[in-house]
């Protein structure tokens, strides 16, 4: 696909989103770069050594044909940052092996509305500087501390983007009075980050890091502390997802290329390897939990383990699995709830609605399906997308009476869906019966873990695949090429839309404002 057919905004019923800023991971990565002499490994640097940011190249603005390297840092609705060289350069094929994830997330409240927003790239030059301090450890080289974190952290107009990138984790802030500065950076030996996710408070938030080698590694970015919860363990699958449990600093779920899924505490240093060889959904019984990682221990399936995603109350548990079905379990109960089955193919991604009415999911039939939570049937099949998806998100902003979400794949395109009853086309065969539950269910029983069972096993309701003539259509309300390689990442938040590809380019759409609908 040629970069000069990809758009530079796209425009929905409530106006137009624009293209903002755009970066690659390898760019903002080497944001910091060391001068401490000739060698710039681990065992050169010294604790606490200075490192002053390269120096930007002139400010470029961004044209329509992404023709000027540029990079701007988002906060907000709010715009700063300068360019950067090479921005059309091809990235590393470690970056192309492994996808690059971004997150965007506000840890304190949101920035006031009647803060002024700024139309211009800001032309002050990077006036951080980093603190690099020594690791002794053969899987981190060293930790970059940018000297300003504490007051970015306990600044409640901060707001941060998270990336990976080859050899090393980024986390990126930005504030409406000053342009985006790499805060802090998790440089490895040889790995490469593969999934993440960060819960943040007032003055520290918390990183877990999962590794194609099976690593599962906690990352405190404030005091630059690091831990590896599964040293040496001798279970190594690959780590397909991570996820905080909700309500918890402590503890995380970990979704593993075996169909394992683990829960973690970060306090515990101590790692048992399993000993499971079911083939299907079992669970560790909660009493018998040991003071050793993993604290629980499900094996959900034979095949990788794709997403995993909270529900809104917390209290259950979405899982989509390269078998194709999507698990719902009540986690804090330990219990298969459902198990939904994909037209075909594995399914890749899920996101929960605010209101938790609905799941949608991603997949390798290049479609996306919408289920029913409460109604426990599929409600519609969105047809779009050209190759596998990815990655799907509800925009909370827009969900209402029509339910907004949107969707990247591997056709390198954003599919902006609207969910609701006018939007849906029945299939001829459709009737009030087939949509109000599905056509087949049956009983299957969870065998329990070990001899110490808890006495009656959990069921889950097994929802058969639904005919293709029997669910209702869903179309595309937007459909735009925004990459030139395949999609990977999305993140949506208040004021923003943030996209990645494999290339290892991530952009920043900035929402419109009320009534700025601009006709093509």
């Amino acid at each position: 696909m040629s970069s000069s057919v990809l758009c530079a905004h796209f425009d929905t019923p409530e106006g137009r989103w624009t293209l903002v800023s755009e970066f690659t991971t390898e760019d903002a990565a080497n944001q910091f770069v060391p001068h401490i002499g000739p060698k710039l490994g681990g065992d050169d640097l010294s604790m606490g050594a200075s490192v002053e940011p390269r120096p930007p190249t002139p400010p470029t603005a961004v044209s329509a044909k992404f023709n000027a390297p540029s990079t701007l840092m988002v906060s907000g609705g709010l715009m700063f940052g300068d360019s950067v060289p090479n921005m059309s350069v091809k990235a590393p094929h470690a970056l192309a092996n492994r996808p690059t994830h971004v997150m965007m997330f506000q840890a304190s409240e949101p920035v006031p509305q009647n803060e002024p927003i700024e139309n211009s790239v800001s032309k002050s030059k990077p006036h951080g500087k980093g603190l690099v301090t020594k690791s002794t450890s053969s899987f981190v080289t060293r930790i970059v501390t940018n000297e300003n974190l504490a007051r970015w952290i306990i600044d409640p107009r901060t707001t941060y983007i998270l990336f990976n990138a080859p050899k090393c984790f980024n986390v990126v802030g930005m504030q409406p009075d000053n342009r985006g500065e790499t805060l802090a950076r998790l440089d490895m030996t040889l790995a490469s980050p593969t999934c993440y996710d960060v819960i943040g408070g007032s003055s520290r938030f918390d990183v877990v890091l999962g590794f194609v080698r099976g690593n599962i590694v906690w990352y405190e970015p404030v005091s630059g502390k690091y831990s590896r919860l599964n040293k040496n363990s001798g279970y190594a699958p690959a780590v397909v997802c991570v996820k905080w449990m909700p309500n918890s600093d402590t503890l995380f779920m970990v979704g593993m290329a075996d169909g394992a899924v683990m829960v973690m505490d970060r306090t515990k240093d101590e790692f048992v390897v399993p000993q499971m060889t079911h083939a299907h959904t079992v669970f560790a019984p909660a009493e018998t939990r040991p003071k050793t990682n993993p604290v629980s221990f499900w094996r959900v399936s034979n095949k990788p383990i794709t997403s995993i995603e909270f529900s809104p109350d917390s209290q259950y548990v979405a899982i989509t699995s390269e078998d194709g079905t999507l698990r719902i379990i009540d986690h804090q109960k330990e219990s298969l709830c459902d198990v939904y089955e994909s037209y075909f193919g594995g399914l890749t991604c899920c996101a929960w609605s605010n209101d938790q009415k609905y799941v949608v999911t991603g997949g390798k039939d290049d479609l996306v399906t919408v289920w029913s939570y409460y109604d426990k049937c599929v409600v519609a099949r969105g047809q779009g997308h050209k190759s596998w998806v990815r990655g799907v998100a509800f925009d909370n902003v827009q969900c209402g009476a029509t339910y907004r979400f949107f969707s990247v794949g591997d056709d390198a395109q954003l599919l902006v869906w609207d969910l609701s009853l006018a939007a849906l086309h029945r299939p001829r065969t459709h009737t009030a019966r087939v949509a109000a539950s599905p056509t087949s269910r049956a009983r299957v029983s969870l065998e329990n873990v070990s001899a110490r069972s808890r006495g009656d096993a959990p069921h889950g309701t097994v929802h058969a695949r639904m005919p293709k003539d029997s669910v209702a259509v869903l179309q595309p309300l937007v459909s735009e090429a925004i990459h030139d390689t395949p999609l990977c990442s999305l993140s949506i938040t208040r004021d923003l839309l943030v996209t990645a590809c494999r290339k290892g380019v991530v952009k920043v759409w900035k929402r419109p404002k009320p009534d700025s609908y601009v006709p093509a």
